[in-house]
């Protein structure tokens, strides 16, 4: 069976199975194959080895039949490790320390975006005795409303390296004034607009084919130029 006609097969069931009985679709193609066959499925469907060798070995083994008021389970009650933010109460408040300094979006908006990679937070974290993967740390973001967004234009000539020093110093100054009740103030000013039925930067949720449509030319005579600012008390 060649590479592509597998990749075609799996792609067509895939969506039909449960955890299970995508395990055991997985493990019965690489059976099939012969020797190297877990190696090669893997390959090929990009499912990690050990997903698949659990497979082979529910393969051999007696067929699991958990019924519960006529409701097939696909694991034993209660199977399943517990989530690490539910286990450890100090990941969360370390992992919130850790990135609040370096997060940057919208005041107003719940989501937030991070400028350091899950797989250096996961590192961080890991020095302050966390054992804990990047995966993990992935999963716990989204659970939290951040997102991973491409990277912008922003910086000029070369960096500093105390760069970040100021922005720490802010965000320690705006803590101690929070703390005593005073008010901290966000003047959030954003990237000029064209107004008009013109292009504008950034994407918008929209039926496939159907984009907004807008003018070939922006012209200076077309259009006027609006700059959107907000004032926000942070607390």
């Amino acid at each position: 069976m060649s590479e592509e006609t597998l990749l075609e097969r799996y792609h067509l069931i895939k969506s039909h199975l449960d955890e299970r009985s995508h395990r055991l679709w997985l493990a019965n193609e690489a059976l099939s194959l012969g020797y190297g066959g877990i190696s090669k499925v893997s390959k090929i469907t990009g499912v990690t080895r050990n997903t698949i060798s659990a497979g082979c070995s529910e393969l051999k083994e007696e067929p699991l039949n958990i019924c519960t008021e006529n409701k097939k389970r696909i694991r034993k009650k209660g199977g399943g490790r517990k989530k690490l933010s539910e286990t450890n109460e100090e990941l969360l408040e370390d992992l919130d320390h850790l990135i609040e300094p370096t997060t940057r979006g919208d005041p107003e908006n719940p989501l937030r975006w991070t400028t350091k990679s899950v797989r250096k937070i996961a590192e961080e974290l890991k020095n302050k005795g966390h054992n804990v993967s990047f995966r993990t740390i992935l999963s716990i973001l989204q659970s939290k409303n951040y997102s991973l967004q491409s990277n912008r234009k922003k910086h000029e000539g070369e960096t500093h390296q105390d760069r970040d020093q100021q922005f720490h110093y802010i965000h320690n100054r705006m803590q101690e004034f929070m703390a005593k009740g005073l008010p901290v103030i966000s003047v959030d000013a954003k990237k000029k607009e064209l107004v008009g039925n013109l292009k504008n930067n950034g994407r918008e949720w929209h039926q496939i084919g159907q984009p907004d449509e807008v003018n070939v030319y922006d012209f200076p005579s077309l259009y006027n130029r609006a700059i959107p600012y907000g004032i926000y008390d942070i607390k």
